[in-house]
């Protein structure tokens, strides 16, 4: 491939740390930094194909992976067989979209047999990620070490799309982080291949005040967040009467940052924000382009469609459901999985990849949860392990004032009171108040409101 003022040549990709003692230029690799640095050089490259090439070899691959999924997961199976179509149908534009597409429900209901009781030892060791995204429907899916490598990939796609600097100061918030503390580098994966400014992580469900404090400590010029923290961070600071300084850069994830509130916030902190669309169970999906902010997909191991209520593609500017497939998942066969969120399509983009487009992504909301002292912070009800106790199909909270929390719930069978006490204080722990928590079952889905978007935690005050 010819490469123009259009395919601009990634300078940062010849300064990885070396690997080999000695051989500081070029720069060597070895084992998996090797694997990963190899994946880098080819990304660099297929983002620039043609869509038709792209579209053309995500089948390629997609053929492969029905094929063992056919094999060795019962659930695929089945769902081939009352298709009426084989694993080799899968590998063609017309059979994959006869598919009907997976409902988390069916993922849930499936259980075990859902996996692939074998993986090529190739993507070994296997790990386990439990979730819910914001449709409080939880799910359980495994992941292979191939999973773990496109996730790092991707990460660096994003630092590499923004140019982002690493000797910068990072301040990350987010859900899984245990507790406050500071790392004197980016960590994974930035610190695999380059050295990196110091780093500030901060639980999500920290008091906003707490939040502030910290940041205006710590000094970030790069911060990591989600839209909804983010808000409650600004709104914070306006009613402190002072700005939080030197941020530069901010990235949003897993919630739907509309396009009024990004204005707000890029023109308070006076800093560039840069959204990435993803899961728990897919990873990075697409990332916002440099160039024109429209969303491309992460084509090399997604194959993501959104199809309106007839099941058609839409068409570019059109509104419709996300279906996704996991081109690389040989653990669990997420193929034309319907991930619950909404997008508008996009179309060809002025920057000249190949990578499909979407215009923007619709439906991924969570309040703050409010104490009565005054402490606010982003619940991380998603990573409650309901599964521990009873199995929960679906879950909503609705914090409707200061003591009261509704805790709606779909289960397979009827809890005992027993269960009922032991996800009380479990949903009492991730809350971080003794709350009076009503308990309100329903049969087969909890109902949507008028405006059609679910949300897993809704504030009332």
């Amino acid at each position: 491939m010819t490469r123009t003022a259009k395919h601009p040549k990634n300078d940062k990709l010849l300064s990885f740390k070396s690997g080999m003692e000695g051989a500081v230029w070029p720069p060597l690799a070895l084992g998996a930094r090797a694997t990963l640095v190899a994946l880098l050089y080819q990304l660099e490259e297929t983002q620039w194909l043609p869509r038709d090439k792209i579209a053309a070899m995500q089948f390629t691959q997609l053929a492969v992976l029905a094929g063992h999924a056919a094999r060795y997961s019962p659930n695929f199976r089945e769902r081939l067989q009352k298709a009426g179509l084989t694993a080799a149908d899968i590998g063609t534009p017309q059979g994959f979209k006869r598919l009907p597409p997976l409902t988390r429900r069916e993922l849930q209901a499936a259980g075990a047999a859902f996996y692939c009781t074998e993986v090529p030892q190739t993507h070994l060791p296997l790990t386990e990620v439990h979730t819910s995204g914001s449709t409080g429907e939880p799910v359980t899916v495994r992941k292979t070490s191939l999973s773990s490598m496109l996730w790092m990939a991707m990460s660096f796609r994003d630092h590499f799309w923004h140019g982002h600097d690493f000797s910068e100061r990072l301040t990350a918030i987010r859900a899984g982080i245990e507790k406050q503390e500071g790392h004197p580098n980016w960590g994974r994966p930035v610190n695999l291949l380059f050295d990196s400014g110091p780093a500030q992580l901060i639980p999500t469900v920290t008091d906003i005040k707490e939040q502030v404090r910290l940041l205006r400590q710590f000094r970030p010029q790069h911060l990591v967040v989600y839209p909804n923290n983010l808000a409650g961070i600004i709104d914070e600071c306006q009613k402190q009467g002072e700005p939080l300084a030197g941020i530069r850069r901010v990235t949003t994830l897993s919630e739907t940052l509309n396009p009024e509130f990004r204005q707000k916030a890029e023109k308070y902190l006076n800093a560039k924000i840069q959204d990435i669309y993803s899961s728990a169970e897919m990873g990075s999906m697409a990332l916002q382009c440099p160039v024109s902010g429209l969303y491309h997909v992460m084509a090399e191991n997604i194959l993501l469609e959104v199809l309106d209520s007839e099941g058609r593609e839409c068409a570019e500017g059109q509104t419709g459901k996300v279906v996704v497939t996991d081109l690389l998942n040989f653990a669990t066969p997420l193929i034309r999985y319907s991930i619950n969120d909404y997008a508008e399509a996009g179309g060809v983009c002025p920057c000249g990849r190949g990578l499909p487009t979407i215009r923007r992504f619709l439906g991924r909301e969570r309040n703050l949860v409010i104490h009565p002292d005054g402490t606010r912070f982003r619940p991380a009800v998603g990573l409650i392990k309901f599964y521990e106790v009873v199995p929960v199909n679906q879950f909503q909270f609705i914090q409707h004032d200061l003591e009261n929390v509704e805790v709606r719930l779909v289960t397979e069978r009827k809890i005992t009171a027993a269960e009922e006490d032991q996800l009380h204080a479990m949903i009492e722990a991730c809350l971080g108040h003794p709350f009076r928590l009503s308990f309100v079952y329903f049969e087969q889905k909890i109902p949507l409101p008028p405006s059609g978007k679910f949300e897993d935690f809704i504030c009332k005050i």
